[in-house]
This record gives structure tokens, sequence and C-alpha cells, in this order.
């Protein structure tokens, strides 16, 4: 388990919990069915004698947040909390921290609740690409990148395209960083290849994509192991672009 903090959203299993439950909610399942669901879902976490009390936190605040608190989460938490909680894997000042924290939460457990908050479902992201697409990608300072779209991988918040970057002949360029270690021939992932993950507002304009030509899309599963989002996507082109190591022509990387 991953922890940065002390506050109850500062570890793995308490974001990965807040995140499960208000998916079930989002995609409309009744309270009871998604506190269930979770309970699961993340059953070894929660009888876990270390990372147990990250769950019954997570789990219960984020009922608290969304007033939907059940009796039998609330027993739980405050359970666990008067148990010692997680304290024995904490050292001062840290500890001191962490305890004040969990007896935060356990005051807001046993007072008042409010009501319930509408959890809406976000709508879904759209794509603006058919796999097979090739098109130019207006960049910052004004220059067209040409990337091809691989595939459009469907998710419950959209559908994101996964694209490369290549030149007019349809070479593709590499991921490649001639000032550090970086490996351009070891490399898990050789070519400058991306799933584009992003929010709606930042979905390009039409008039910055270019559909330039239309093409069938490679066969089979599509390798990718770098995501970003659009701004990050043309900041890379720029970078890989006027980056010589990158370049499809160069012998090696051809």
């Amino acid at each position: 388990m991953g922890t940065w903090g002390t506050g109850i959203f500062s570890n793995d299993i308490a974001c990965d919990v807040r995140g499960e439950y208000r998916e079930l909610l989002e995609d409309g399942l009744p309270d009871a069915e998604a506190t269930q669901e979770v309970l699961r879902r993340f059953k070894d976490a929660g009888t876990d004698p270390d990372n147990g009390v990250c769950f019954w936190t997570g789990l219960a605040a984020t009922q608290v947040q969304l007033g939907r608190l059940e009796t039998g989460i609330r027993d739980s938490t405050v359970a666990a909390i008067d148990s010692g909680g997680d304290l024995h894997m904490w050292e001062d000042p840290e500890r001191g921290k962490r305890k004040a924290v969990l007896a935060k939460l356990r005051a807001q457990l046993l007072g008042p609740q409010k009501l319930p908050v509408k959890v809406r479902r976000p709508g879904r992201i759209p794509c603006p690409l058919q796999a097979g697409d090739v098109f130019l990608l207006t960049l910052a300072d004004g220059r067209k990148a040409r990337l091809r779209t691989l595939a459009v991988e469907g998710h419950r918040l959209g559908d994101f395209p996964i694209v490369e970057l290549i030149d007019r002949r349809g070479r593709r360029f590499r991921q490649y960083r001639g000032d550090d270690a970086f490996d351009p021939v070891g490399s898990k992932e050789k070519w400058a290849r991306f799933e584009i993950v992003d929010g709606i507002r930042d979905v390009p304009r039409p008039e910055d994509i270019q559909v330039v030509a239309r093409g069938a899309p490679p066969k089979g599963p599509v390798t990718v192991i770098t995501s970003m989002g659009w701004r990050a996507l043309r900041m890379e082109c720029a970078r890989l672009l006027d980056d010589p190591g990158a370049q499809p022509q160069r012998g090696l990387f051809r």
C-alpha cells in the first residue's frame, strides 16, 4: 500500500475504496448494494491487521461526504479506531497527527449526518477520431504534428484514442531522450505511442484536428504504456519533432 501522509485519503487503499464506491453509485447501484460490492471487492483489505483501518476509514469518510453513512460501516470503523487504529505503524510526530485525524473522523461518524448528495454519472468524453484516422494536430507553436490513430478504447467515462507520431511517409517516431539514460533500443515502449486520456474541456476543437487519411487500424491488441492528456501530447510531439534521436529517417530508427 502506498502512503504519503496521515490524512484519511493519503493512502492508496482509501482512495481506491472512495473511487470504487462512487463509481458504483454513479452507475445507478442502490446504496446498500454499492456498499456490499465494495466489501466484496476489498474483503482482504478489510481484515488486514495493518491496512484494514485505511479501508474502513476510507469507506466511512466517503459515505459521510455523500450523506450515505450506513450503521454497520459506522460501527465497524469506530471499533477499528477505538482498538488503536493503525497508530502502531506510525512514529512521532506523525503518530500524533494520525491520531488526531482518526479522532476527528470518529466524531464525524457519531455526529449528525447530512442528507444524501445526488451522485450523477459524468458525461462521456467524446473522441474526435476513429481508429485508422491519420490526422494533423496543431501544436502550440503553430506547427502540425502528423499522428495515426491505432485504436479507440471504450471506457465508462468516454472513448480514448491511442495514437502514434509518424512522418509524411508513415514511418514511426521513437520515444527518445538524448539528455538522460533513456534507452531507445531497450525500452519497453520504443515507439512514440500514447493513450490520450483527458477531460471534456480539453478535447481539441474541430479546427485543431485535420483528418488527412482514413485507413484500417492494426489487427489485434495495441501495446501502449504511456498515457497523457491532449495538452501534454502537443508538448511531447513538439519535443520529438525537435529531437534528432527520435526521427524515423535515422538509420537505426528507420
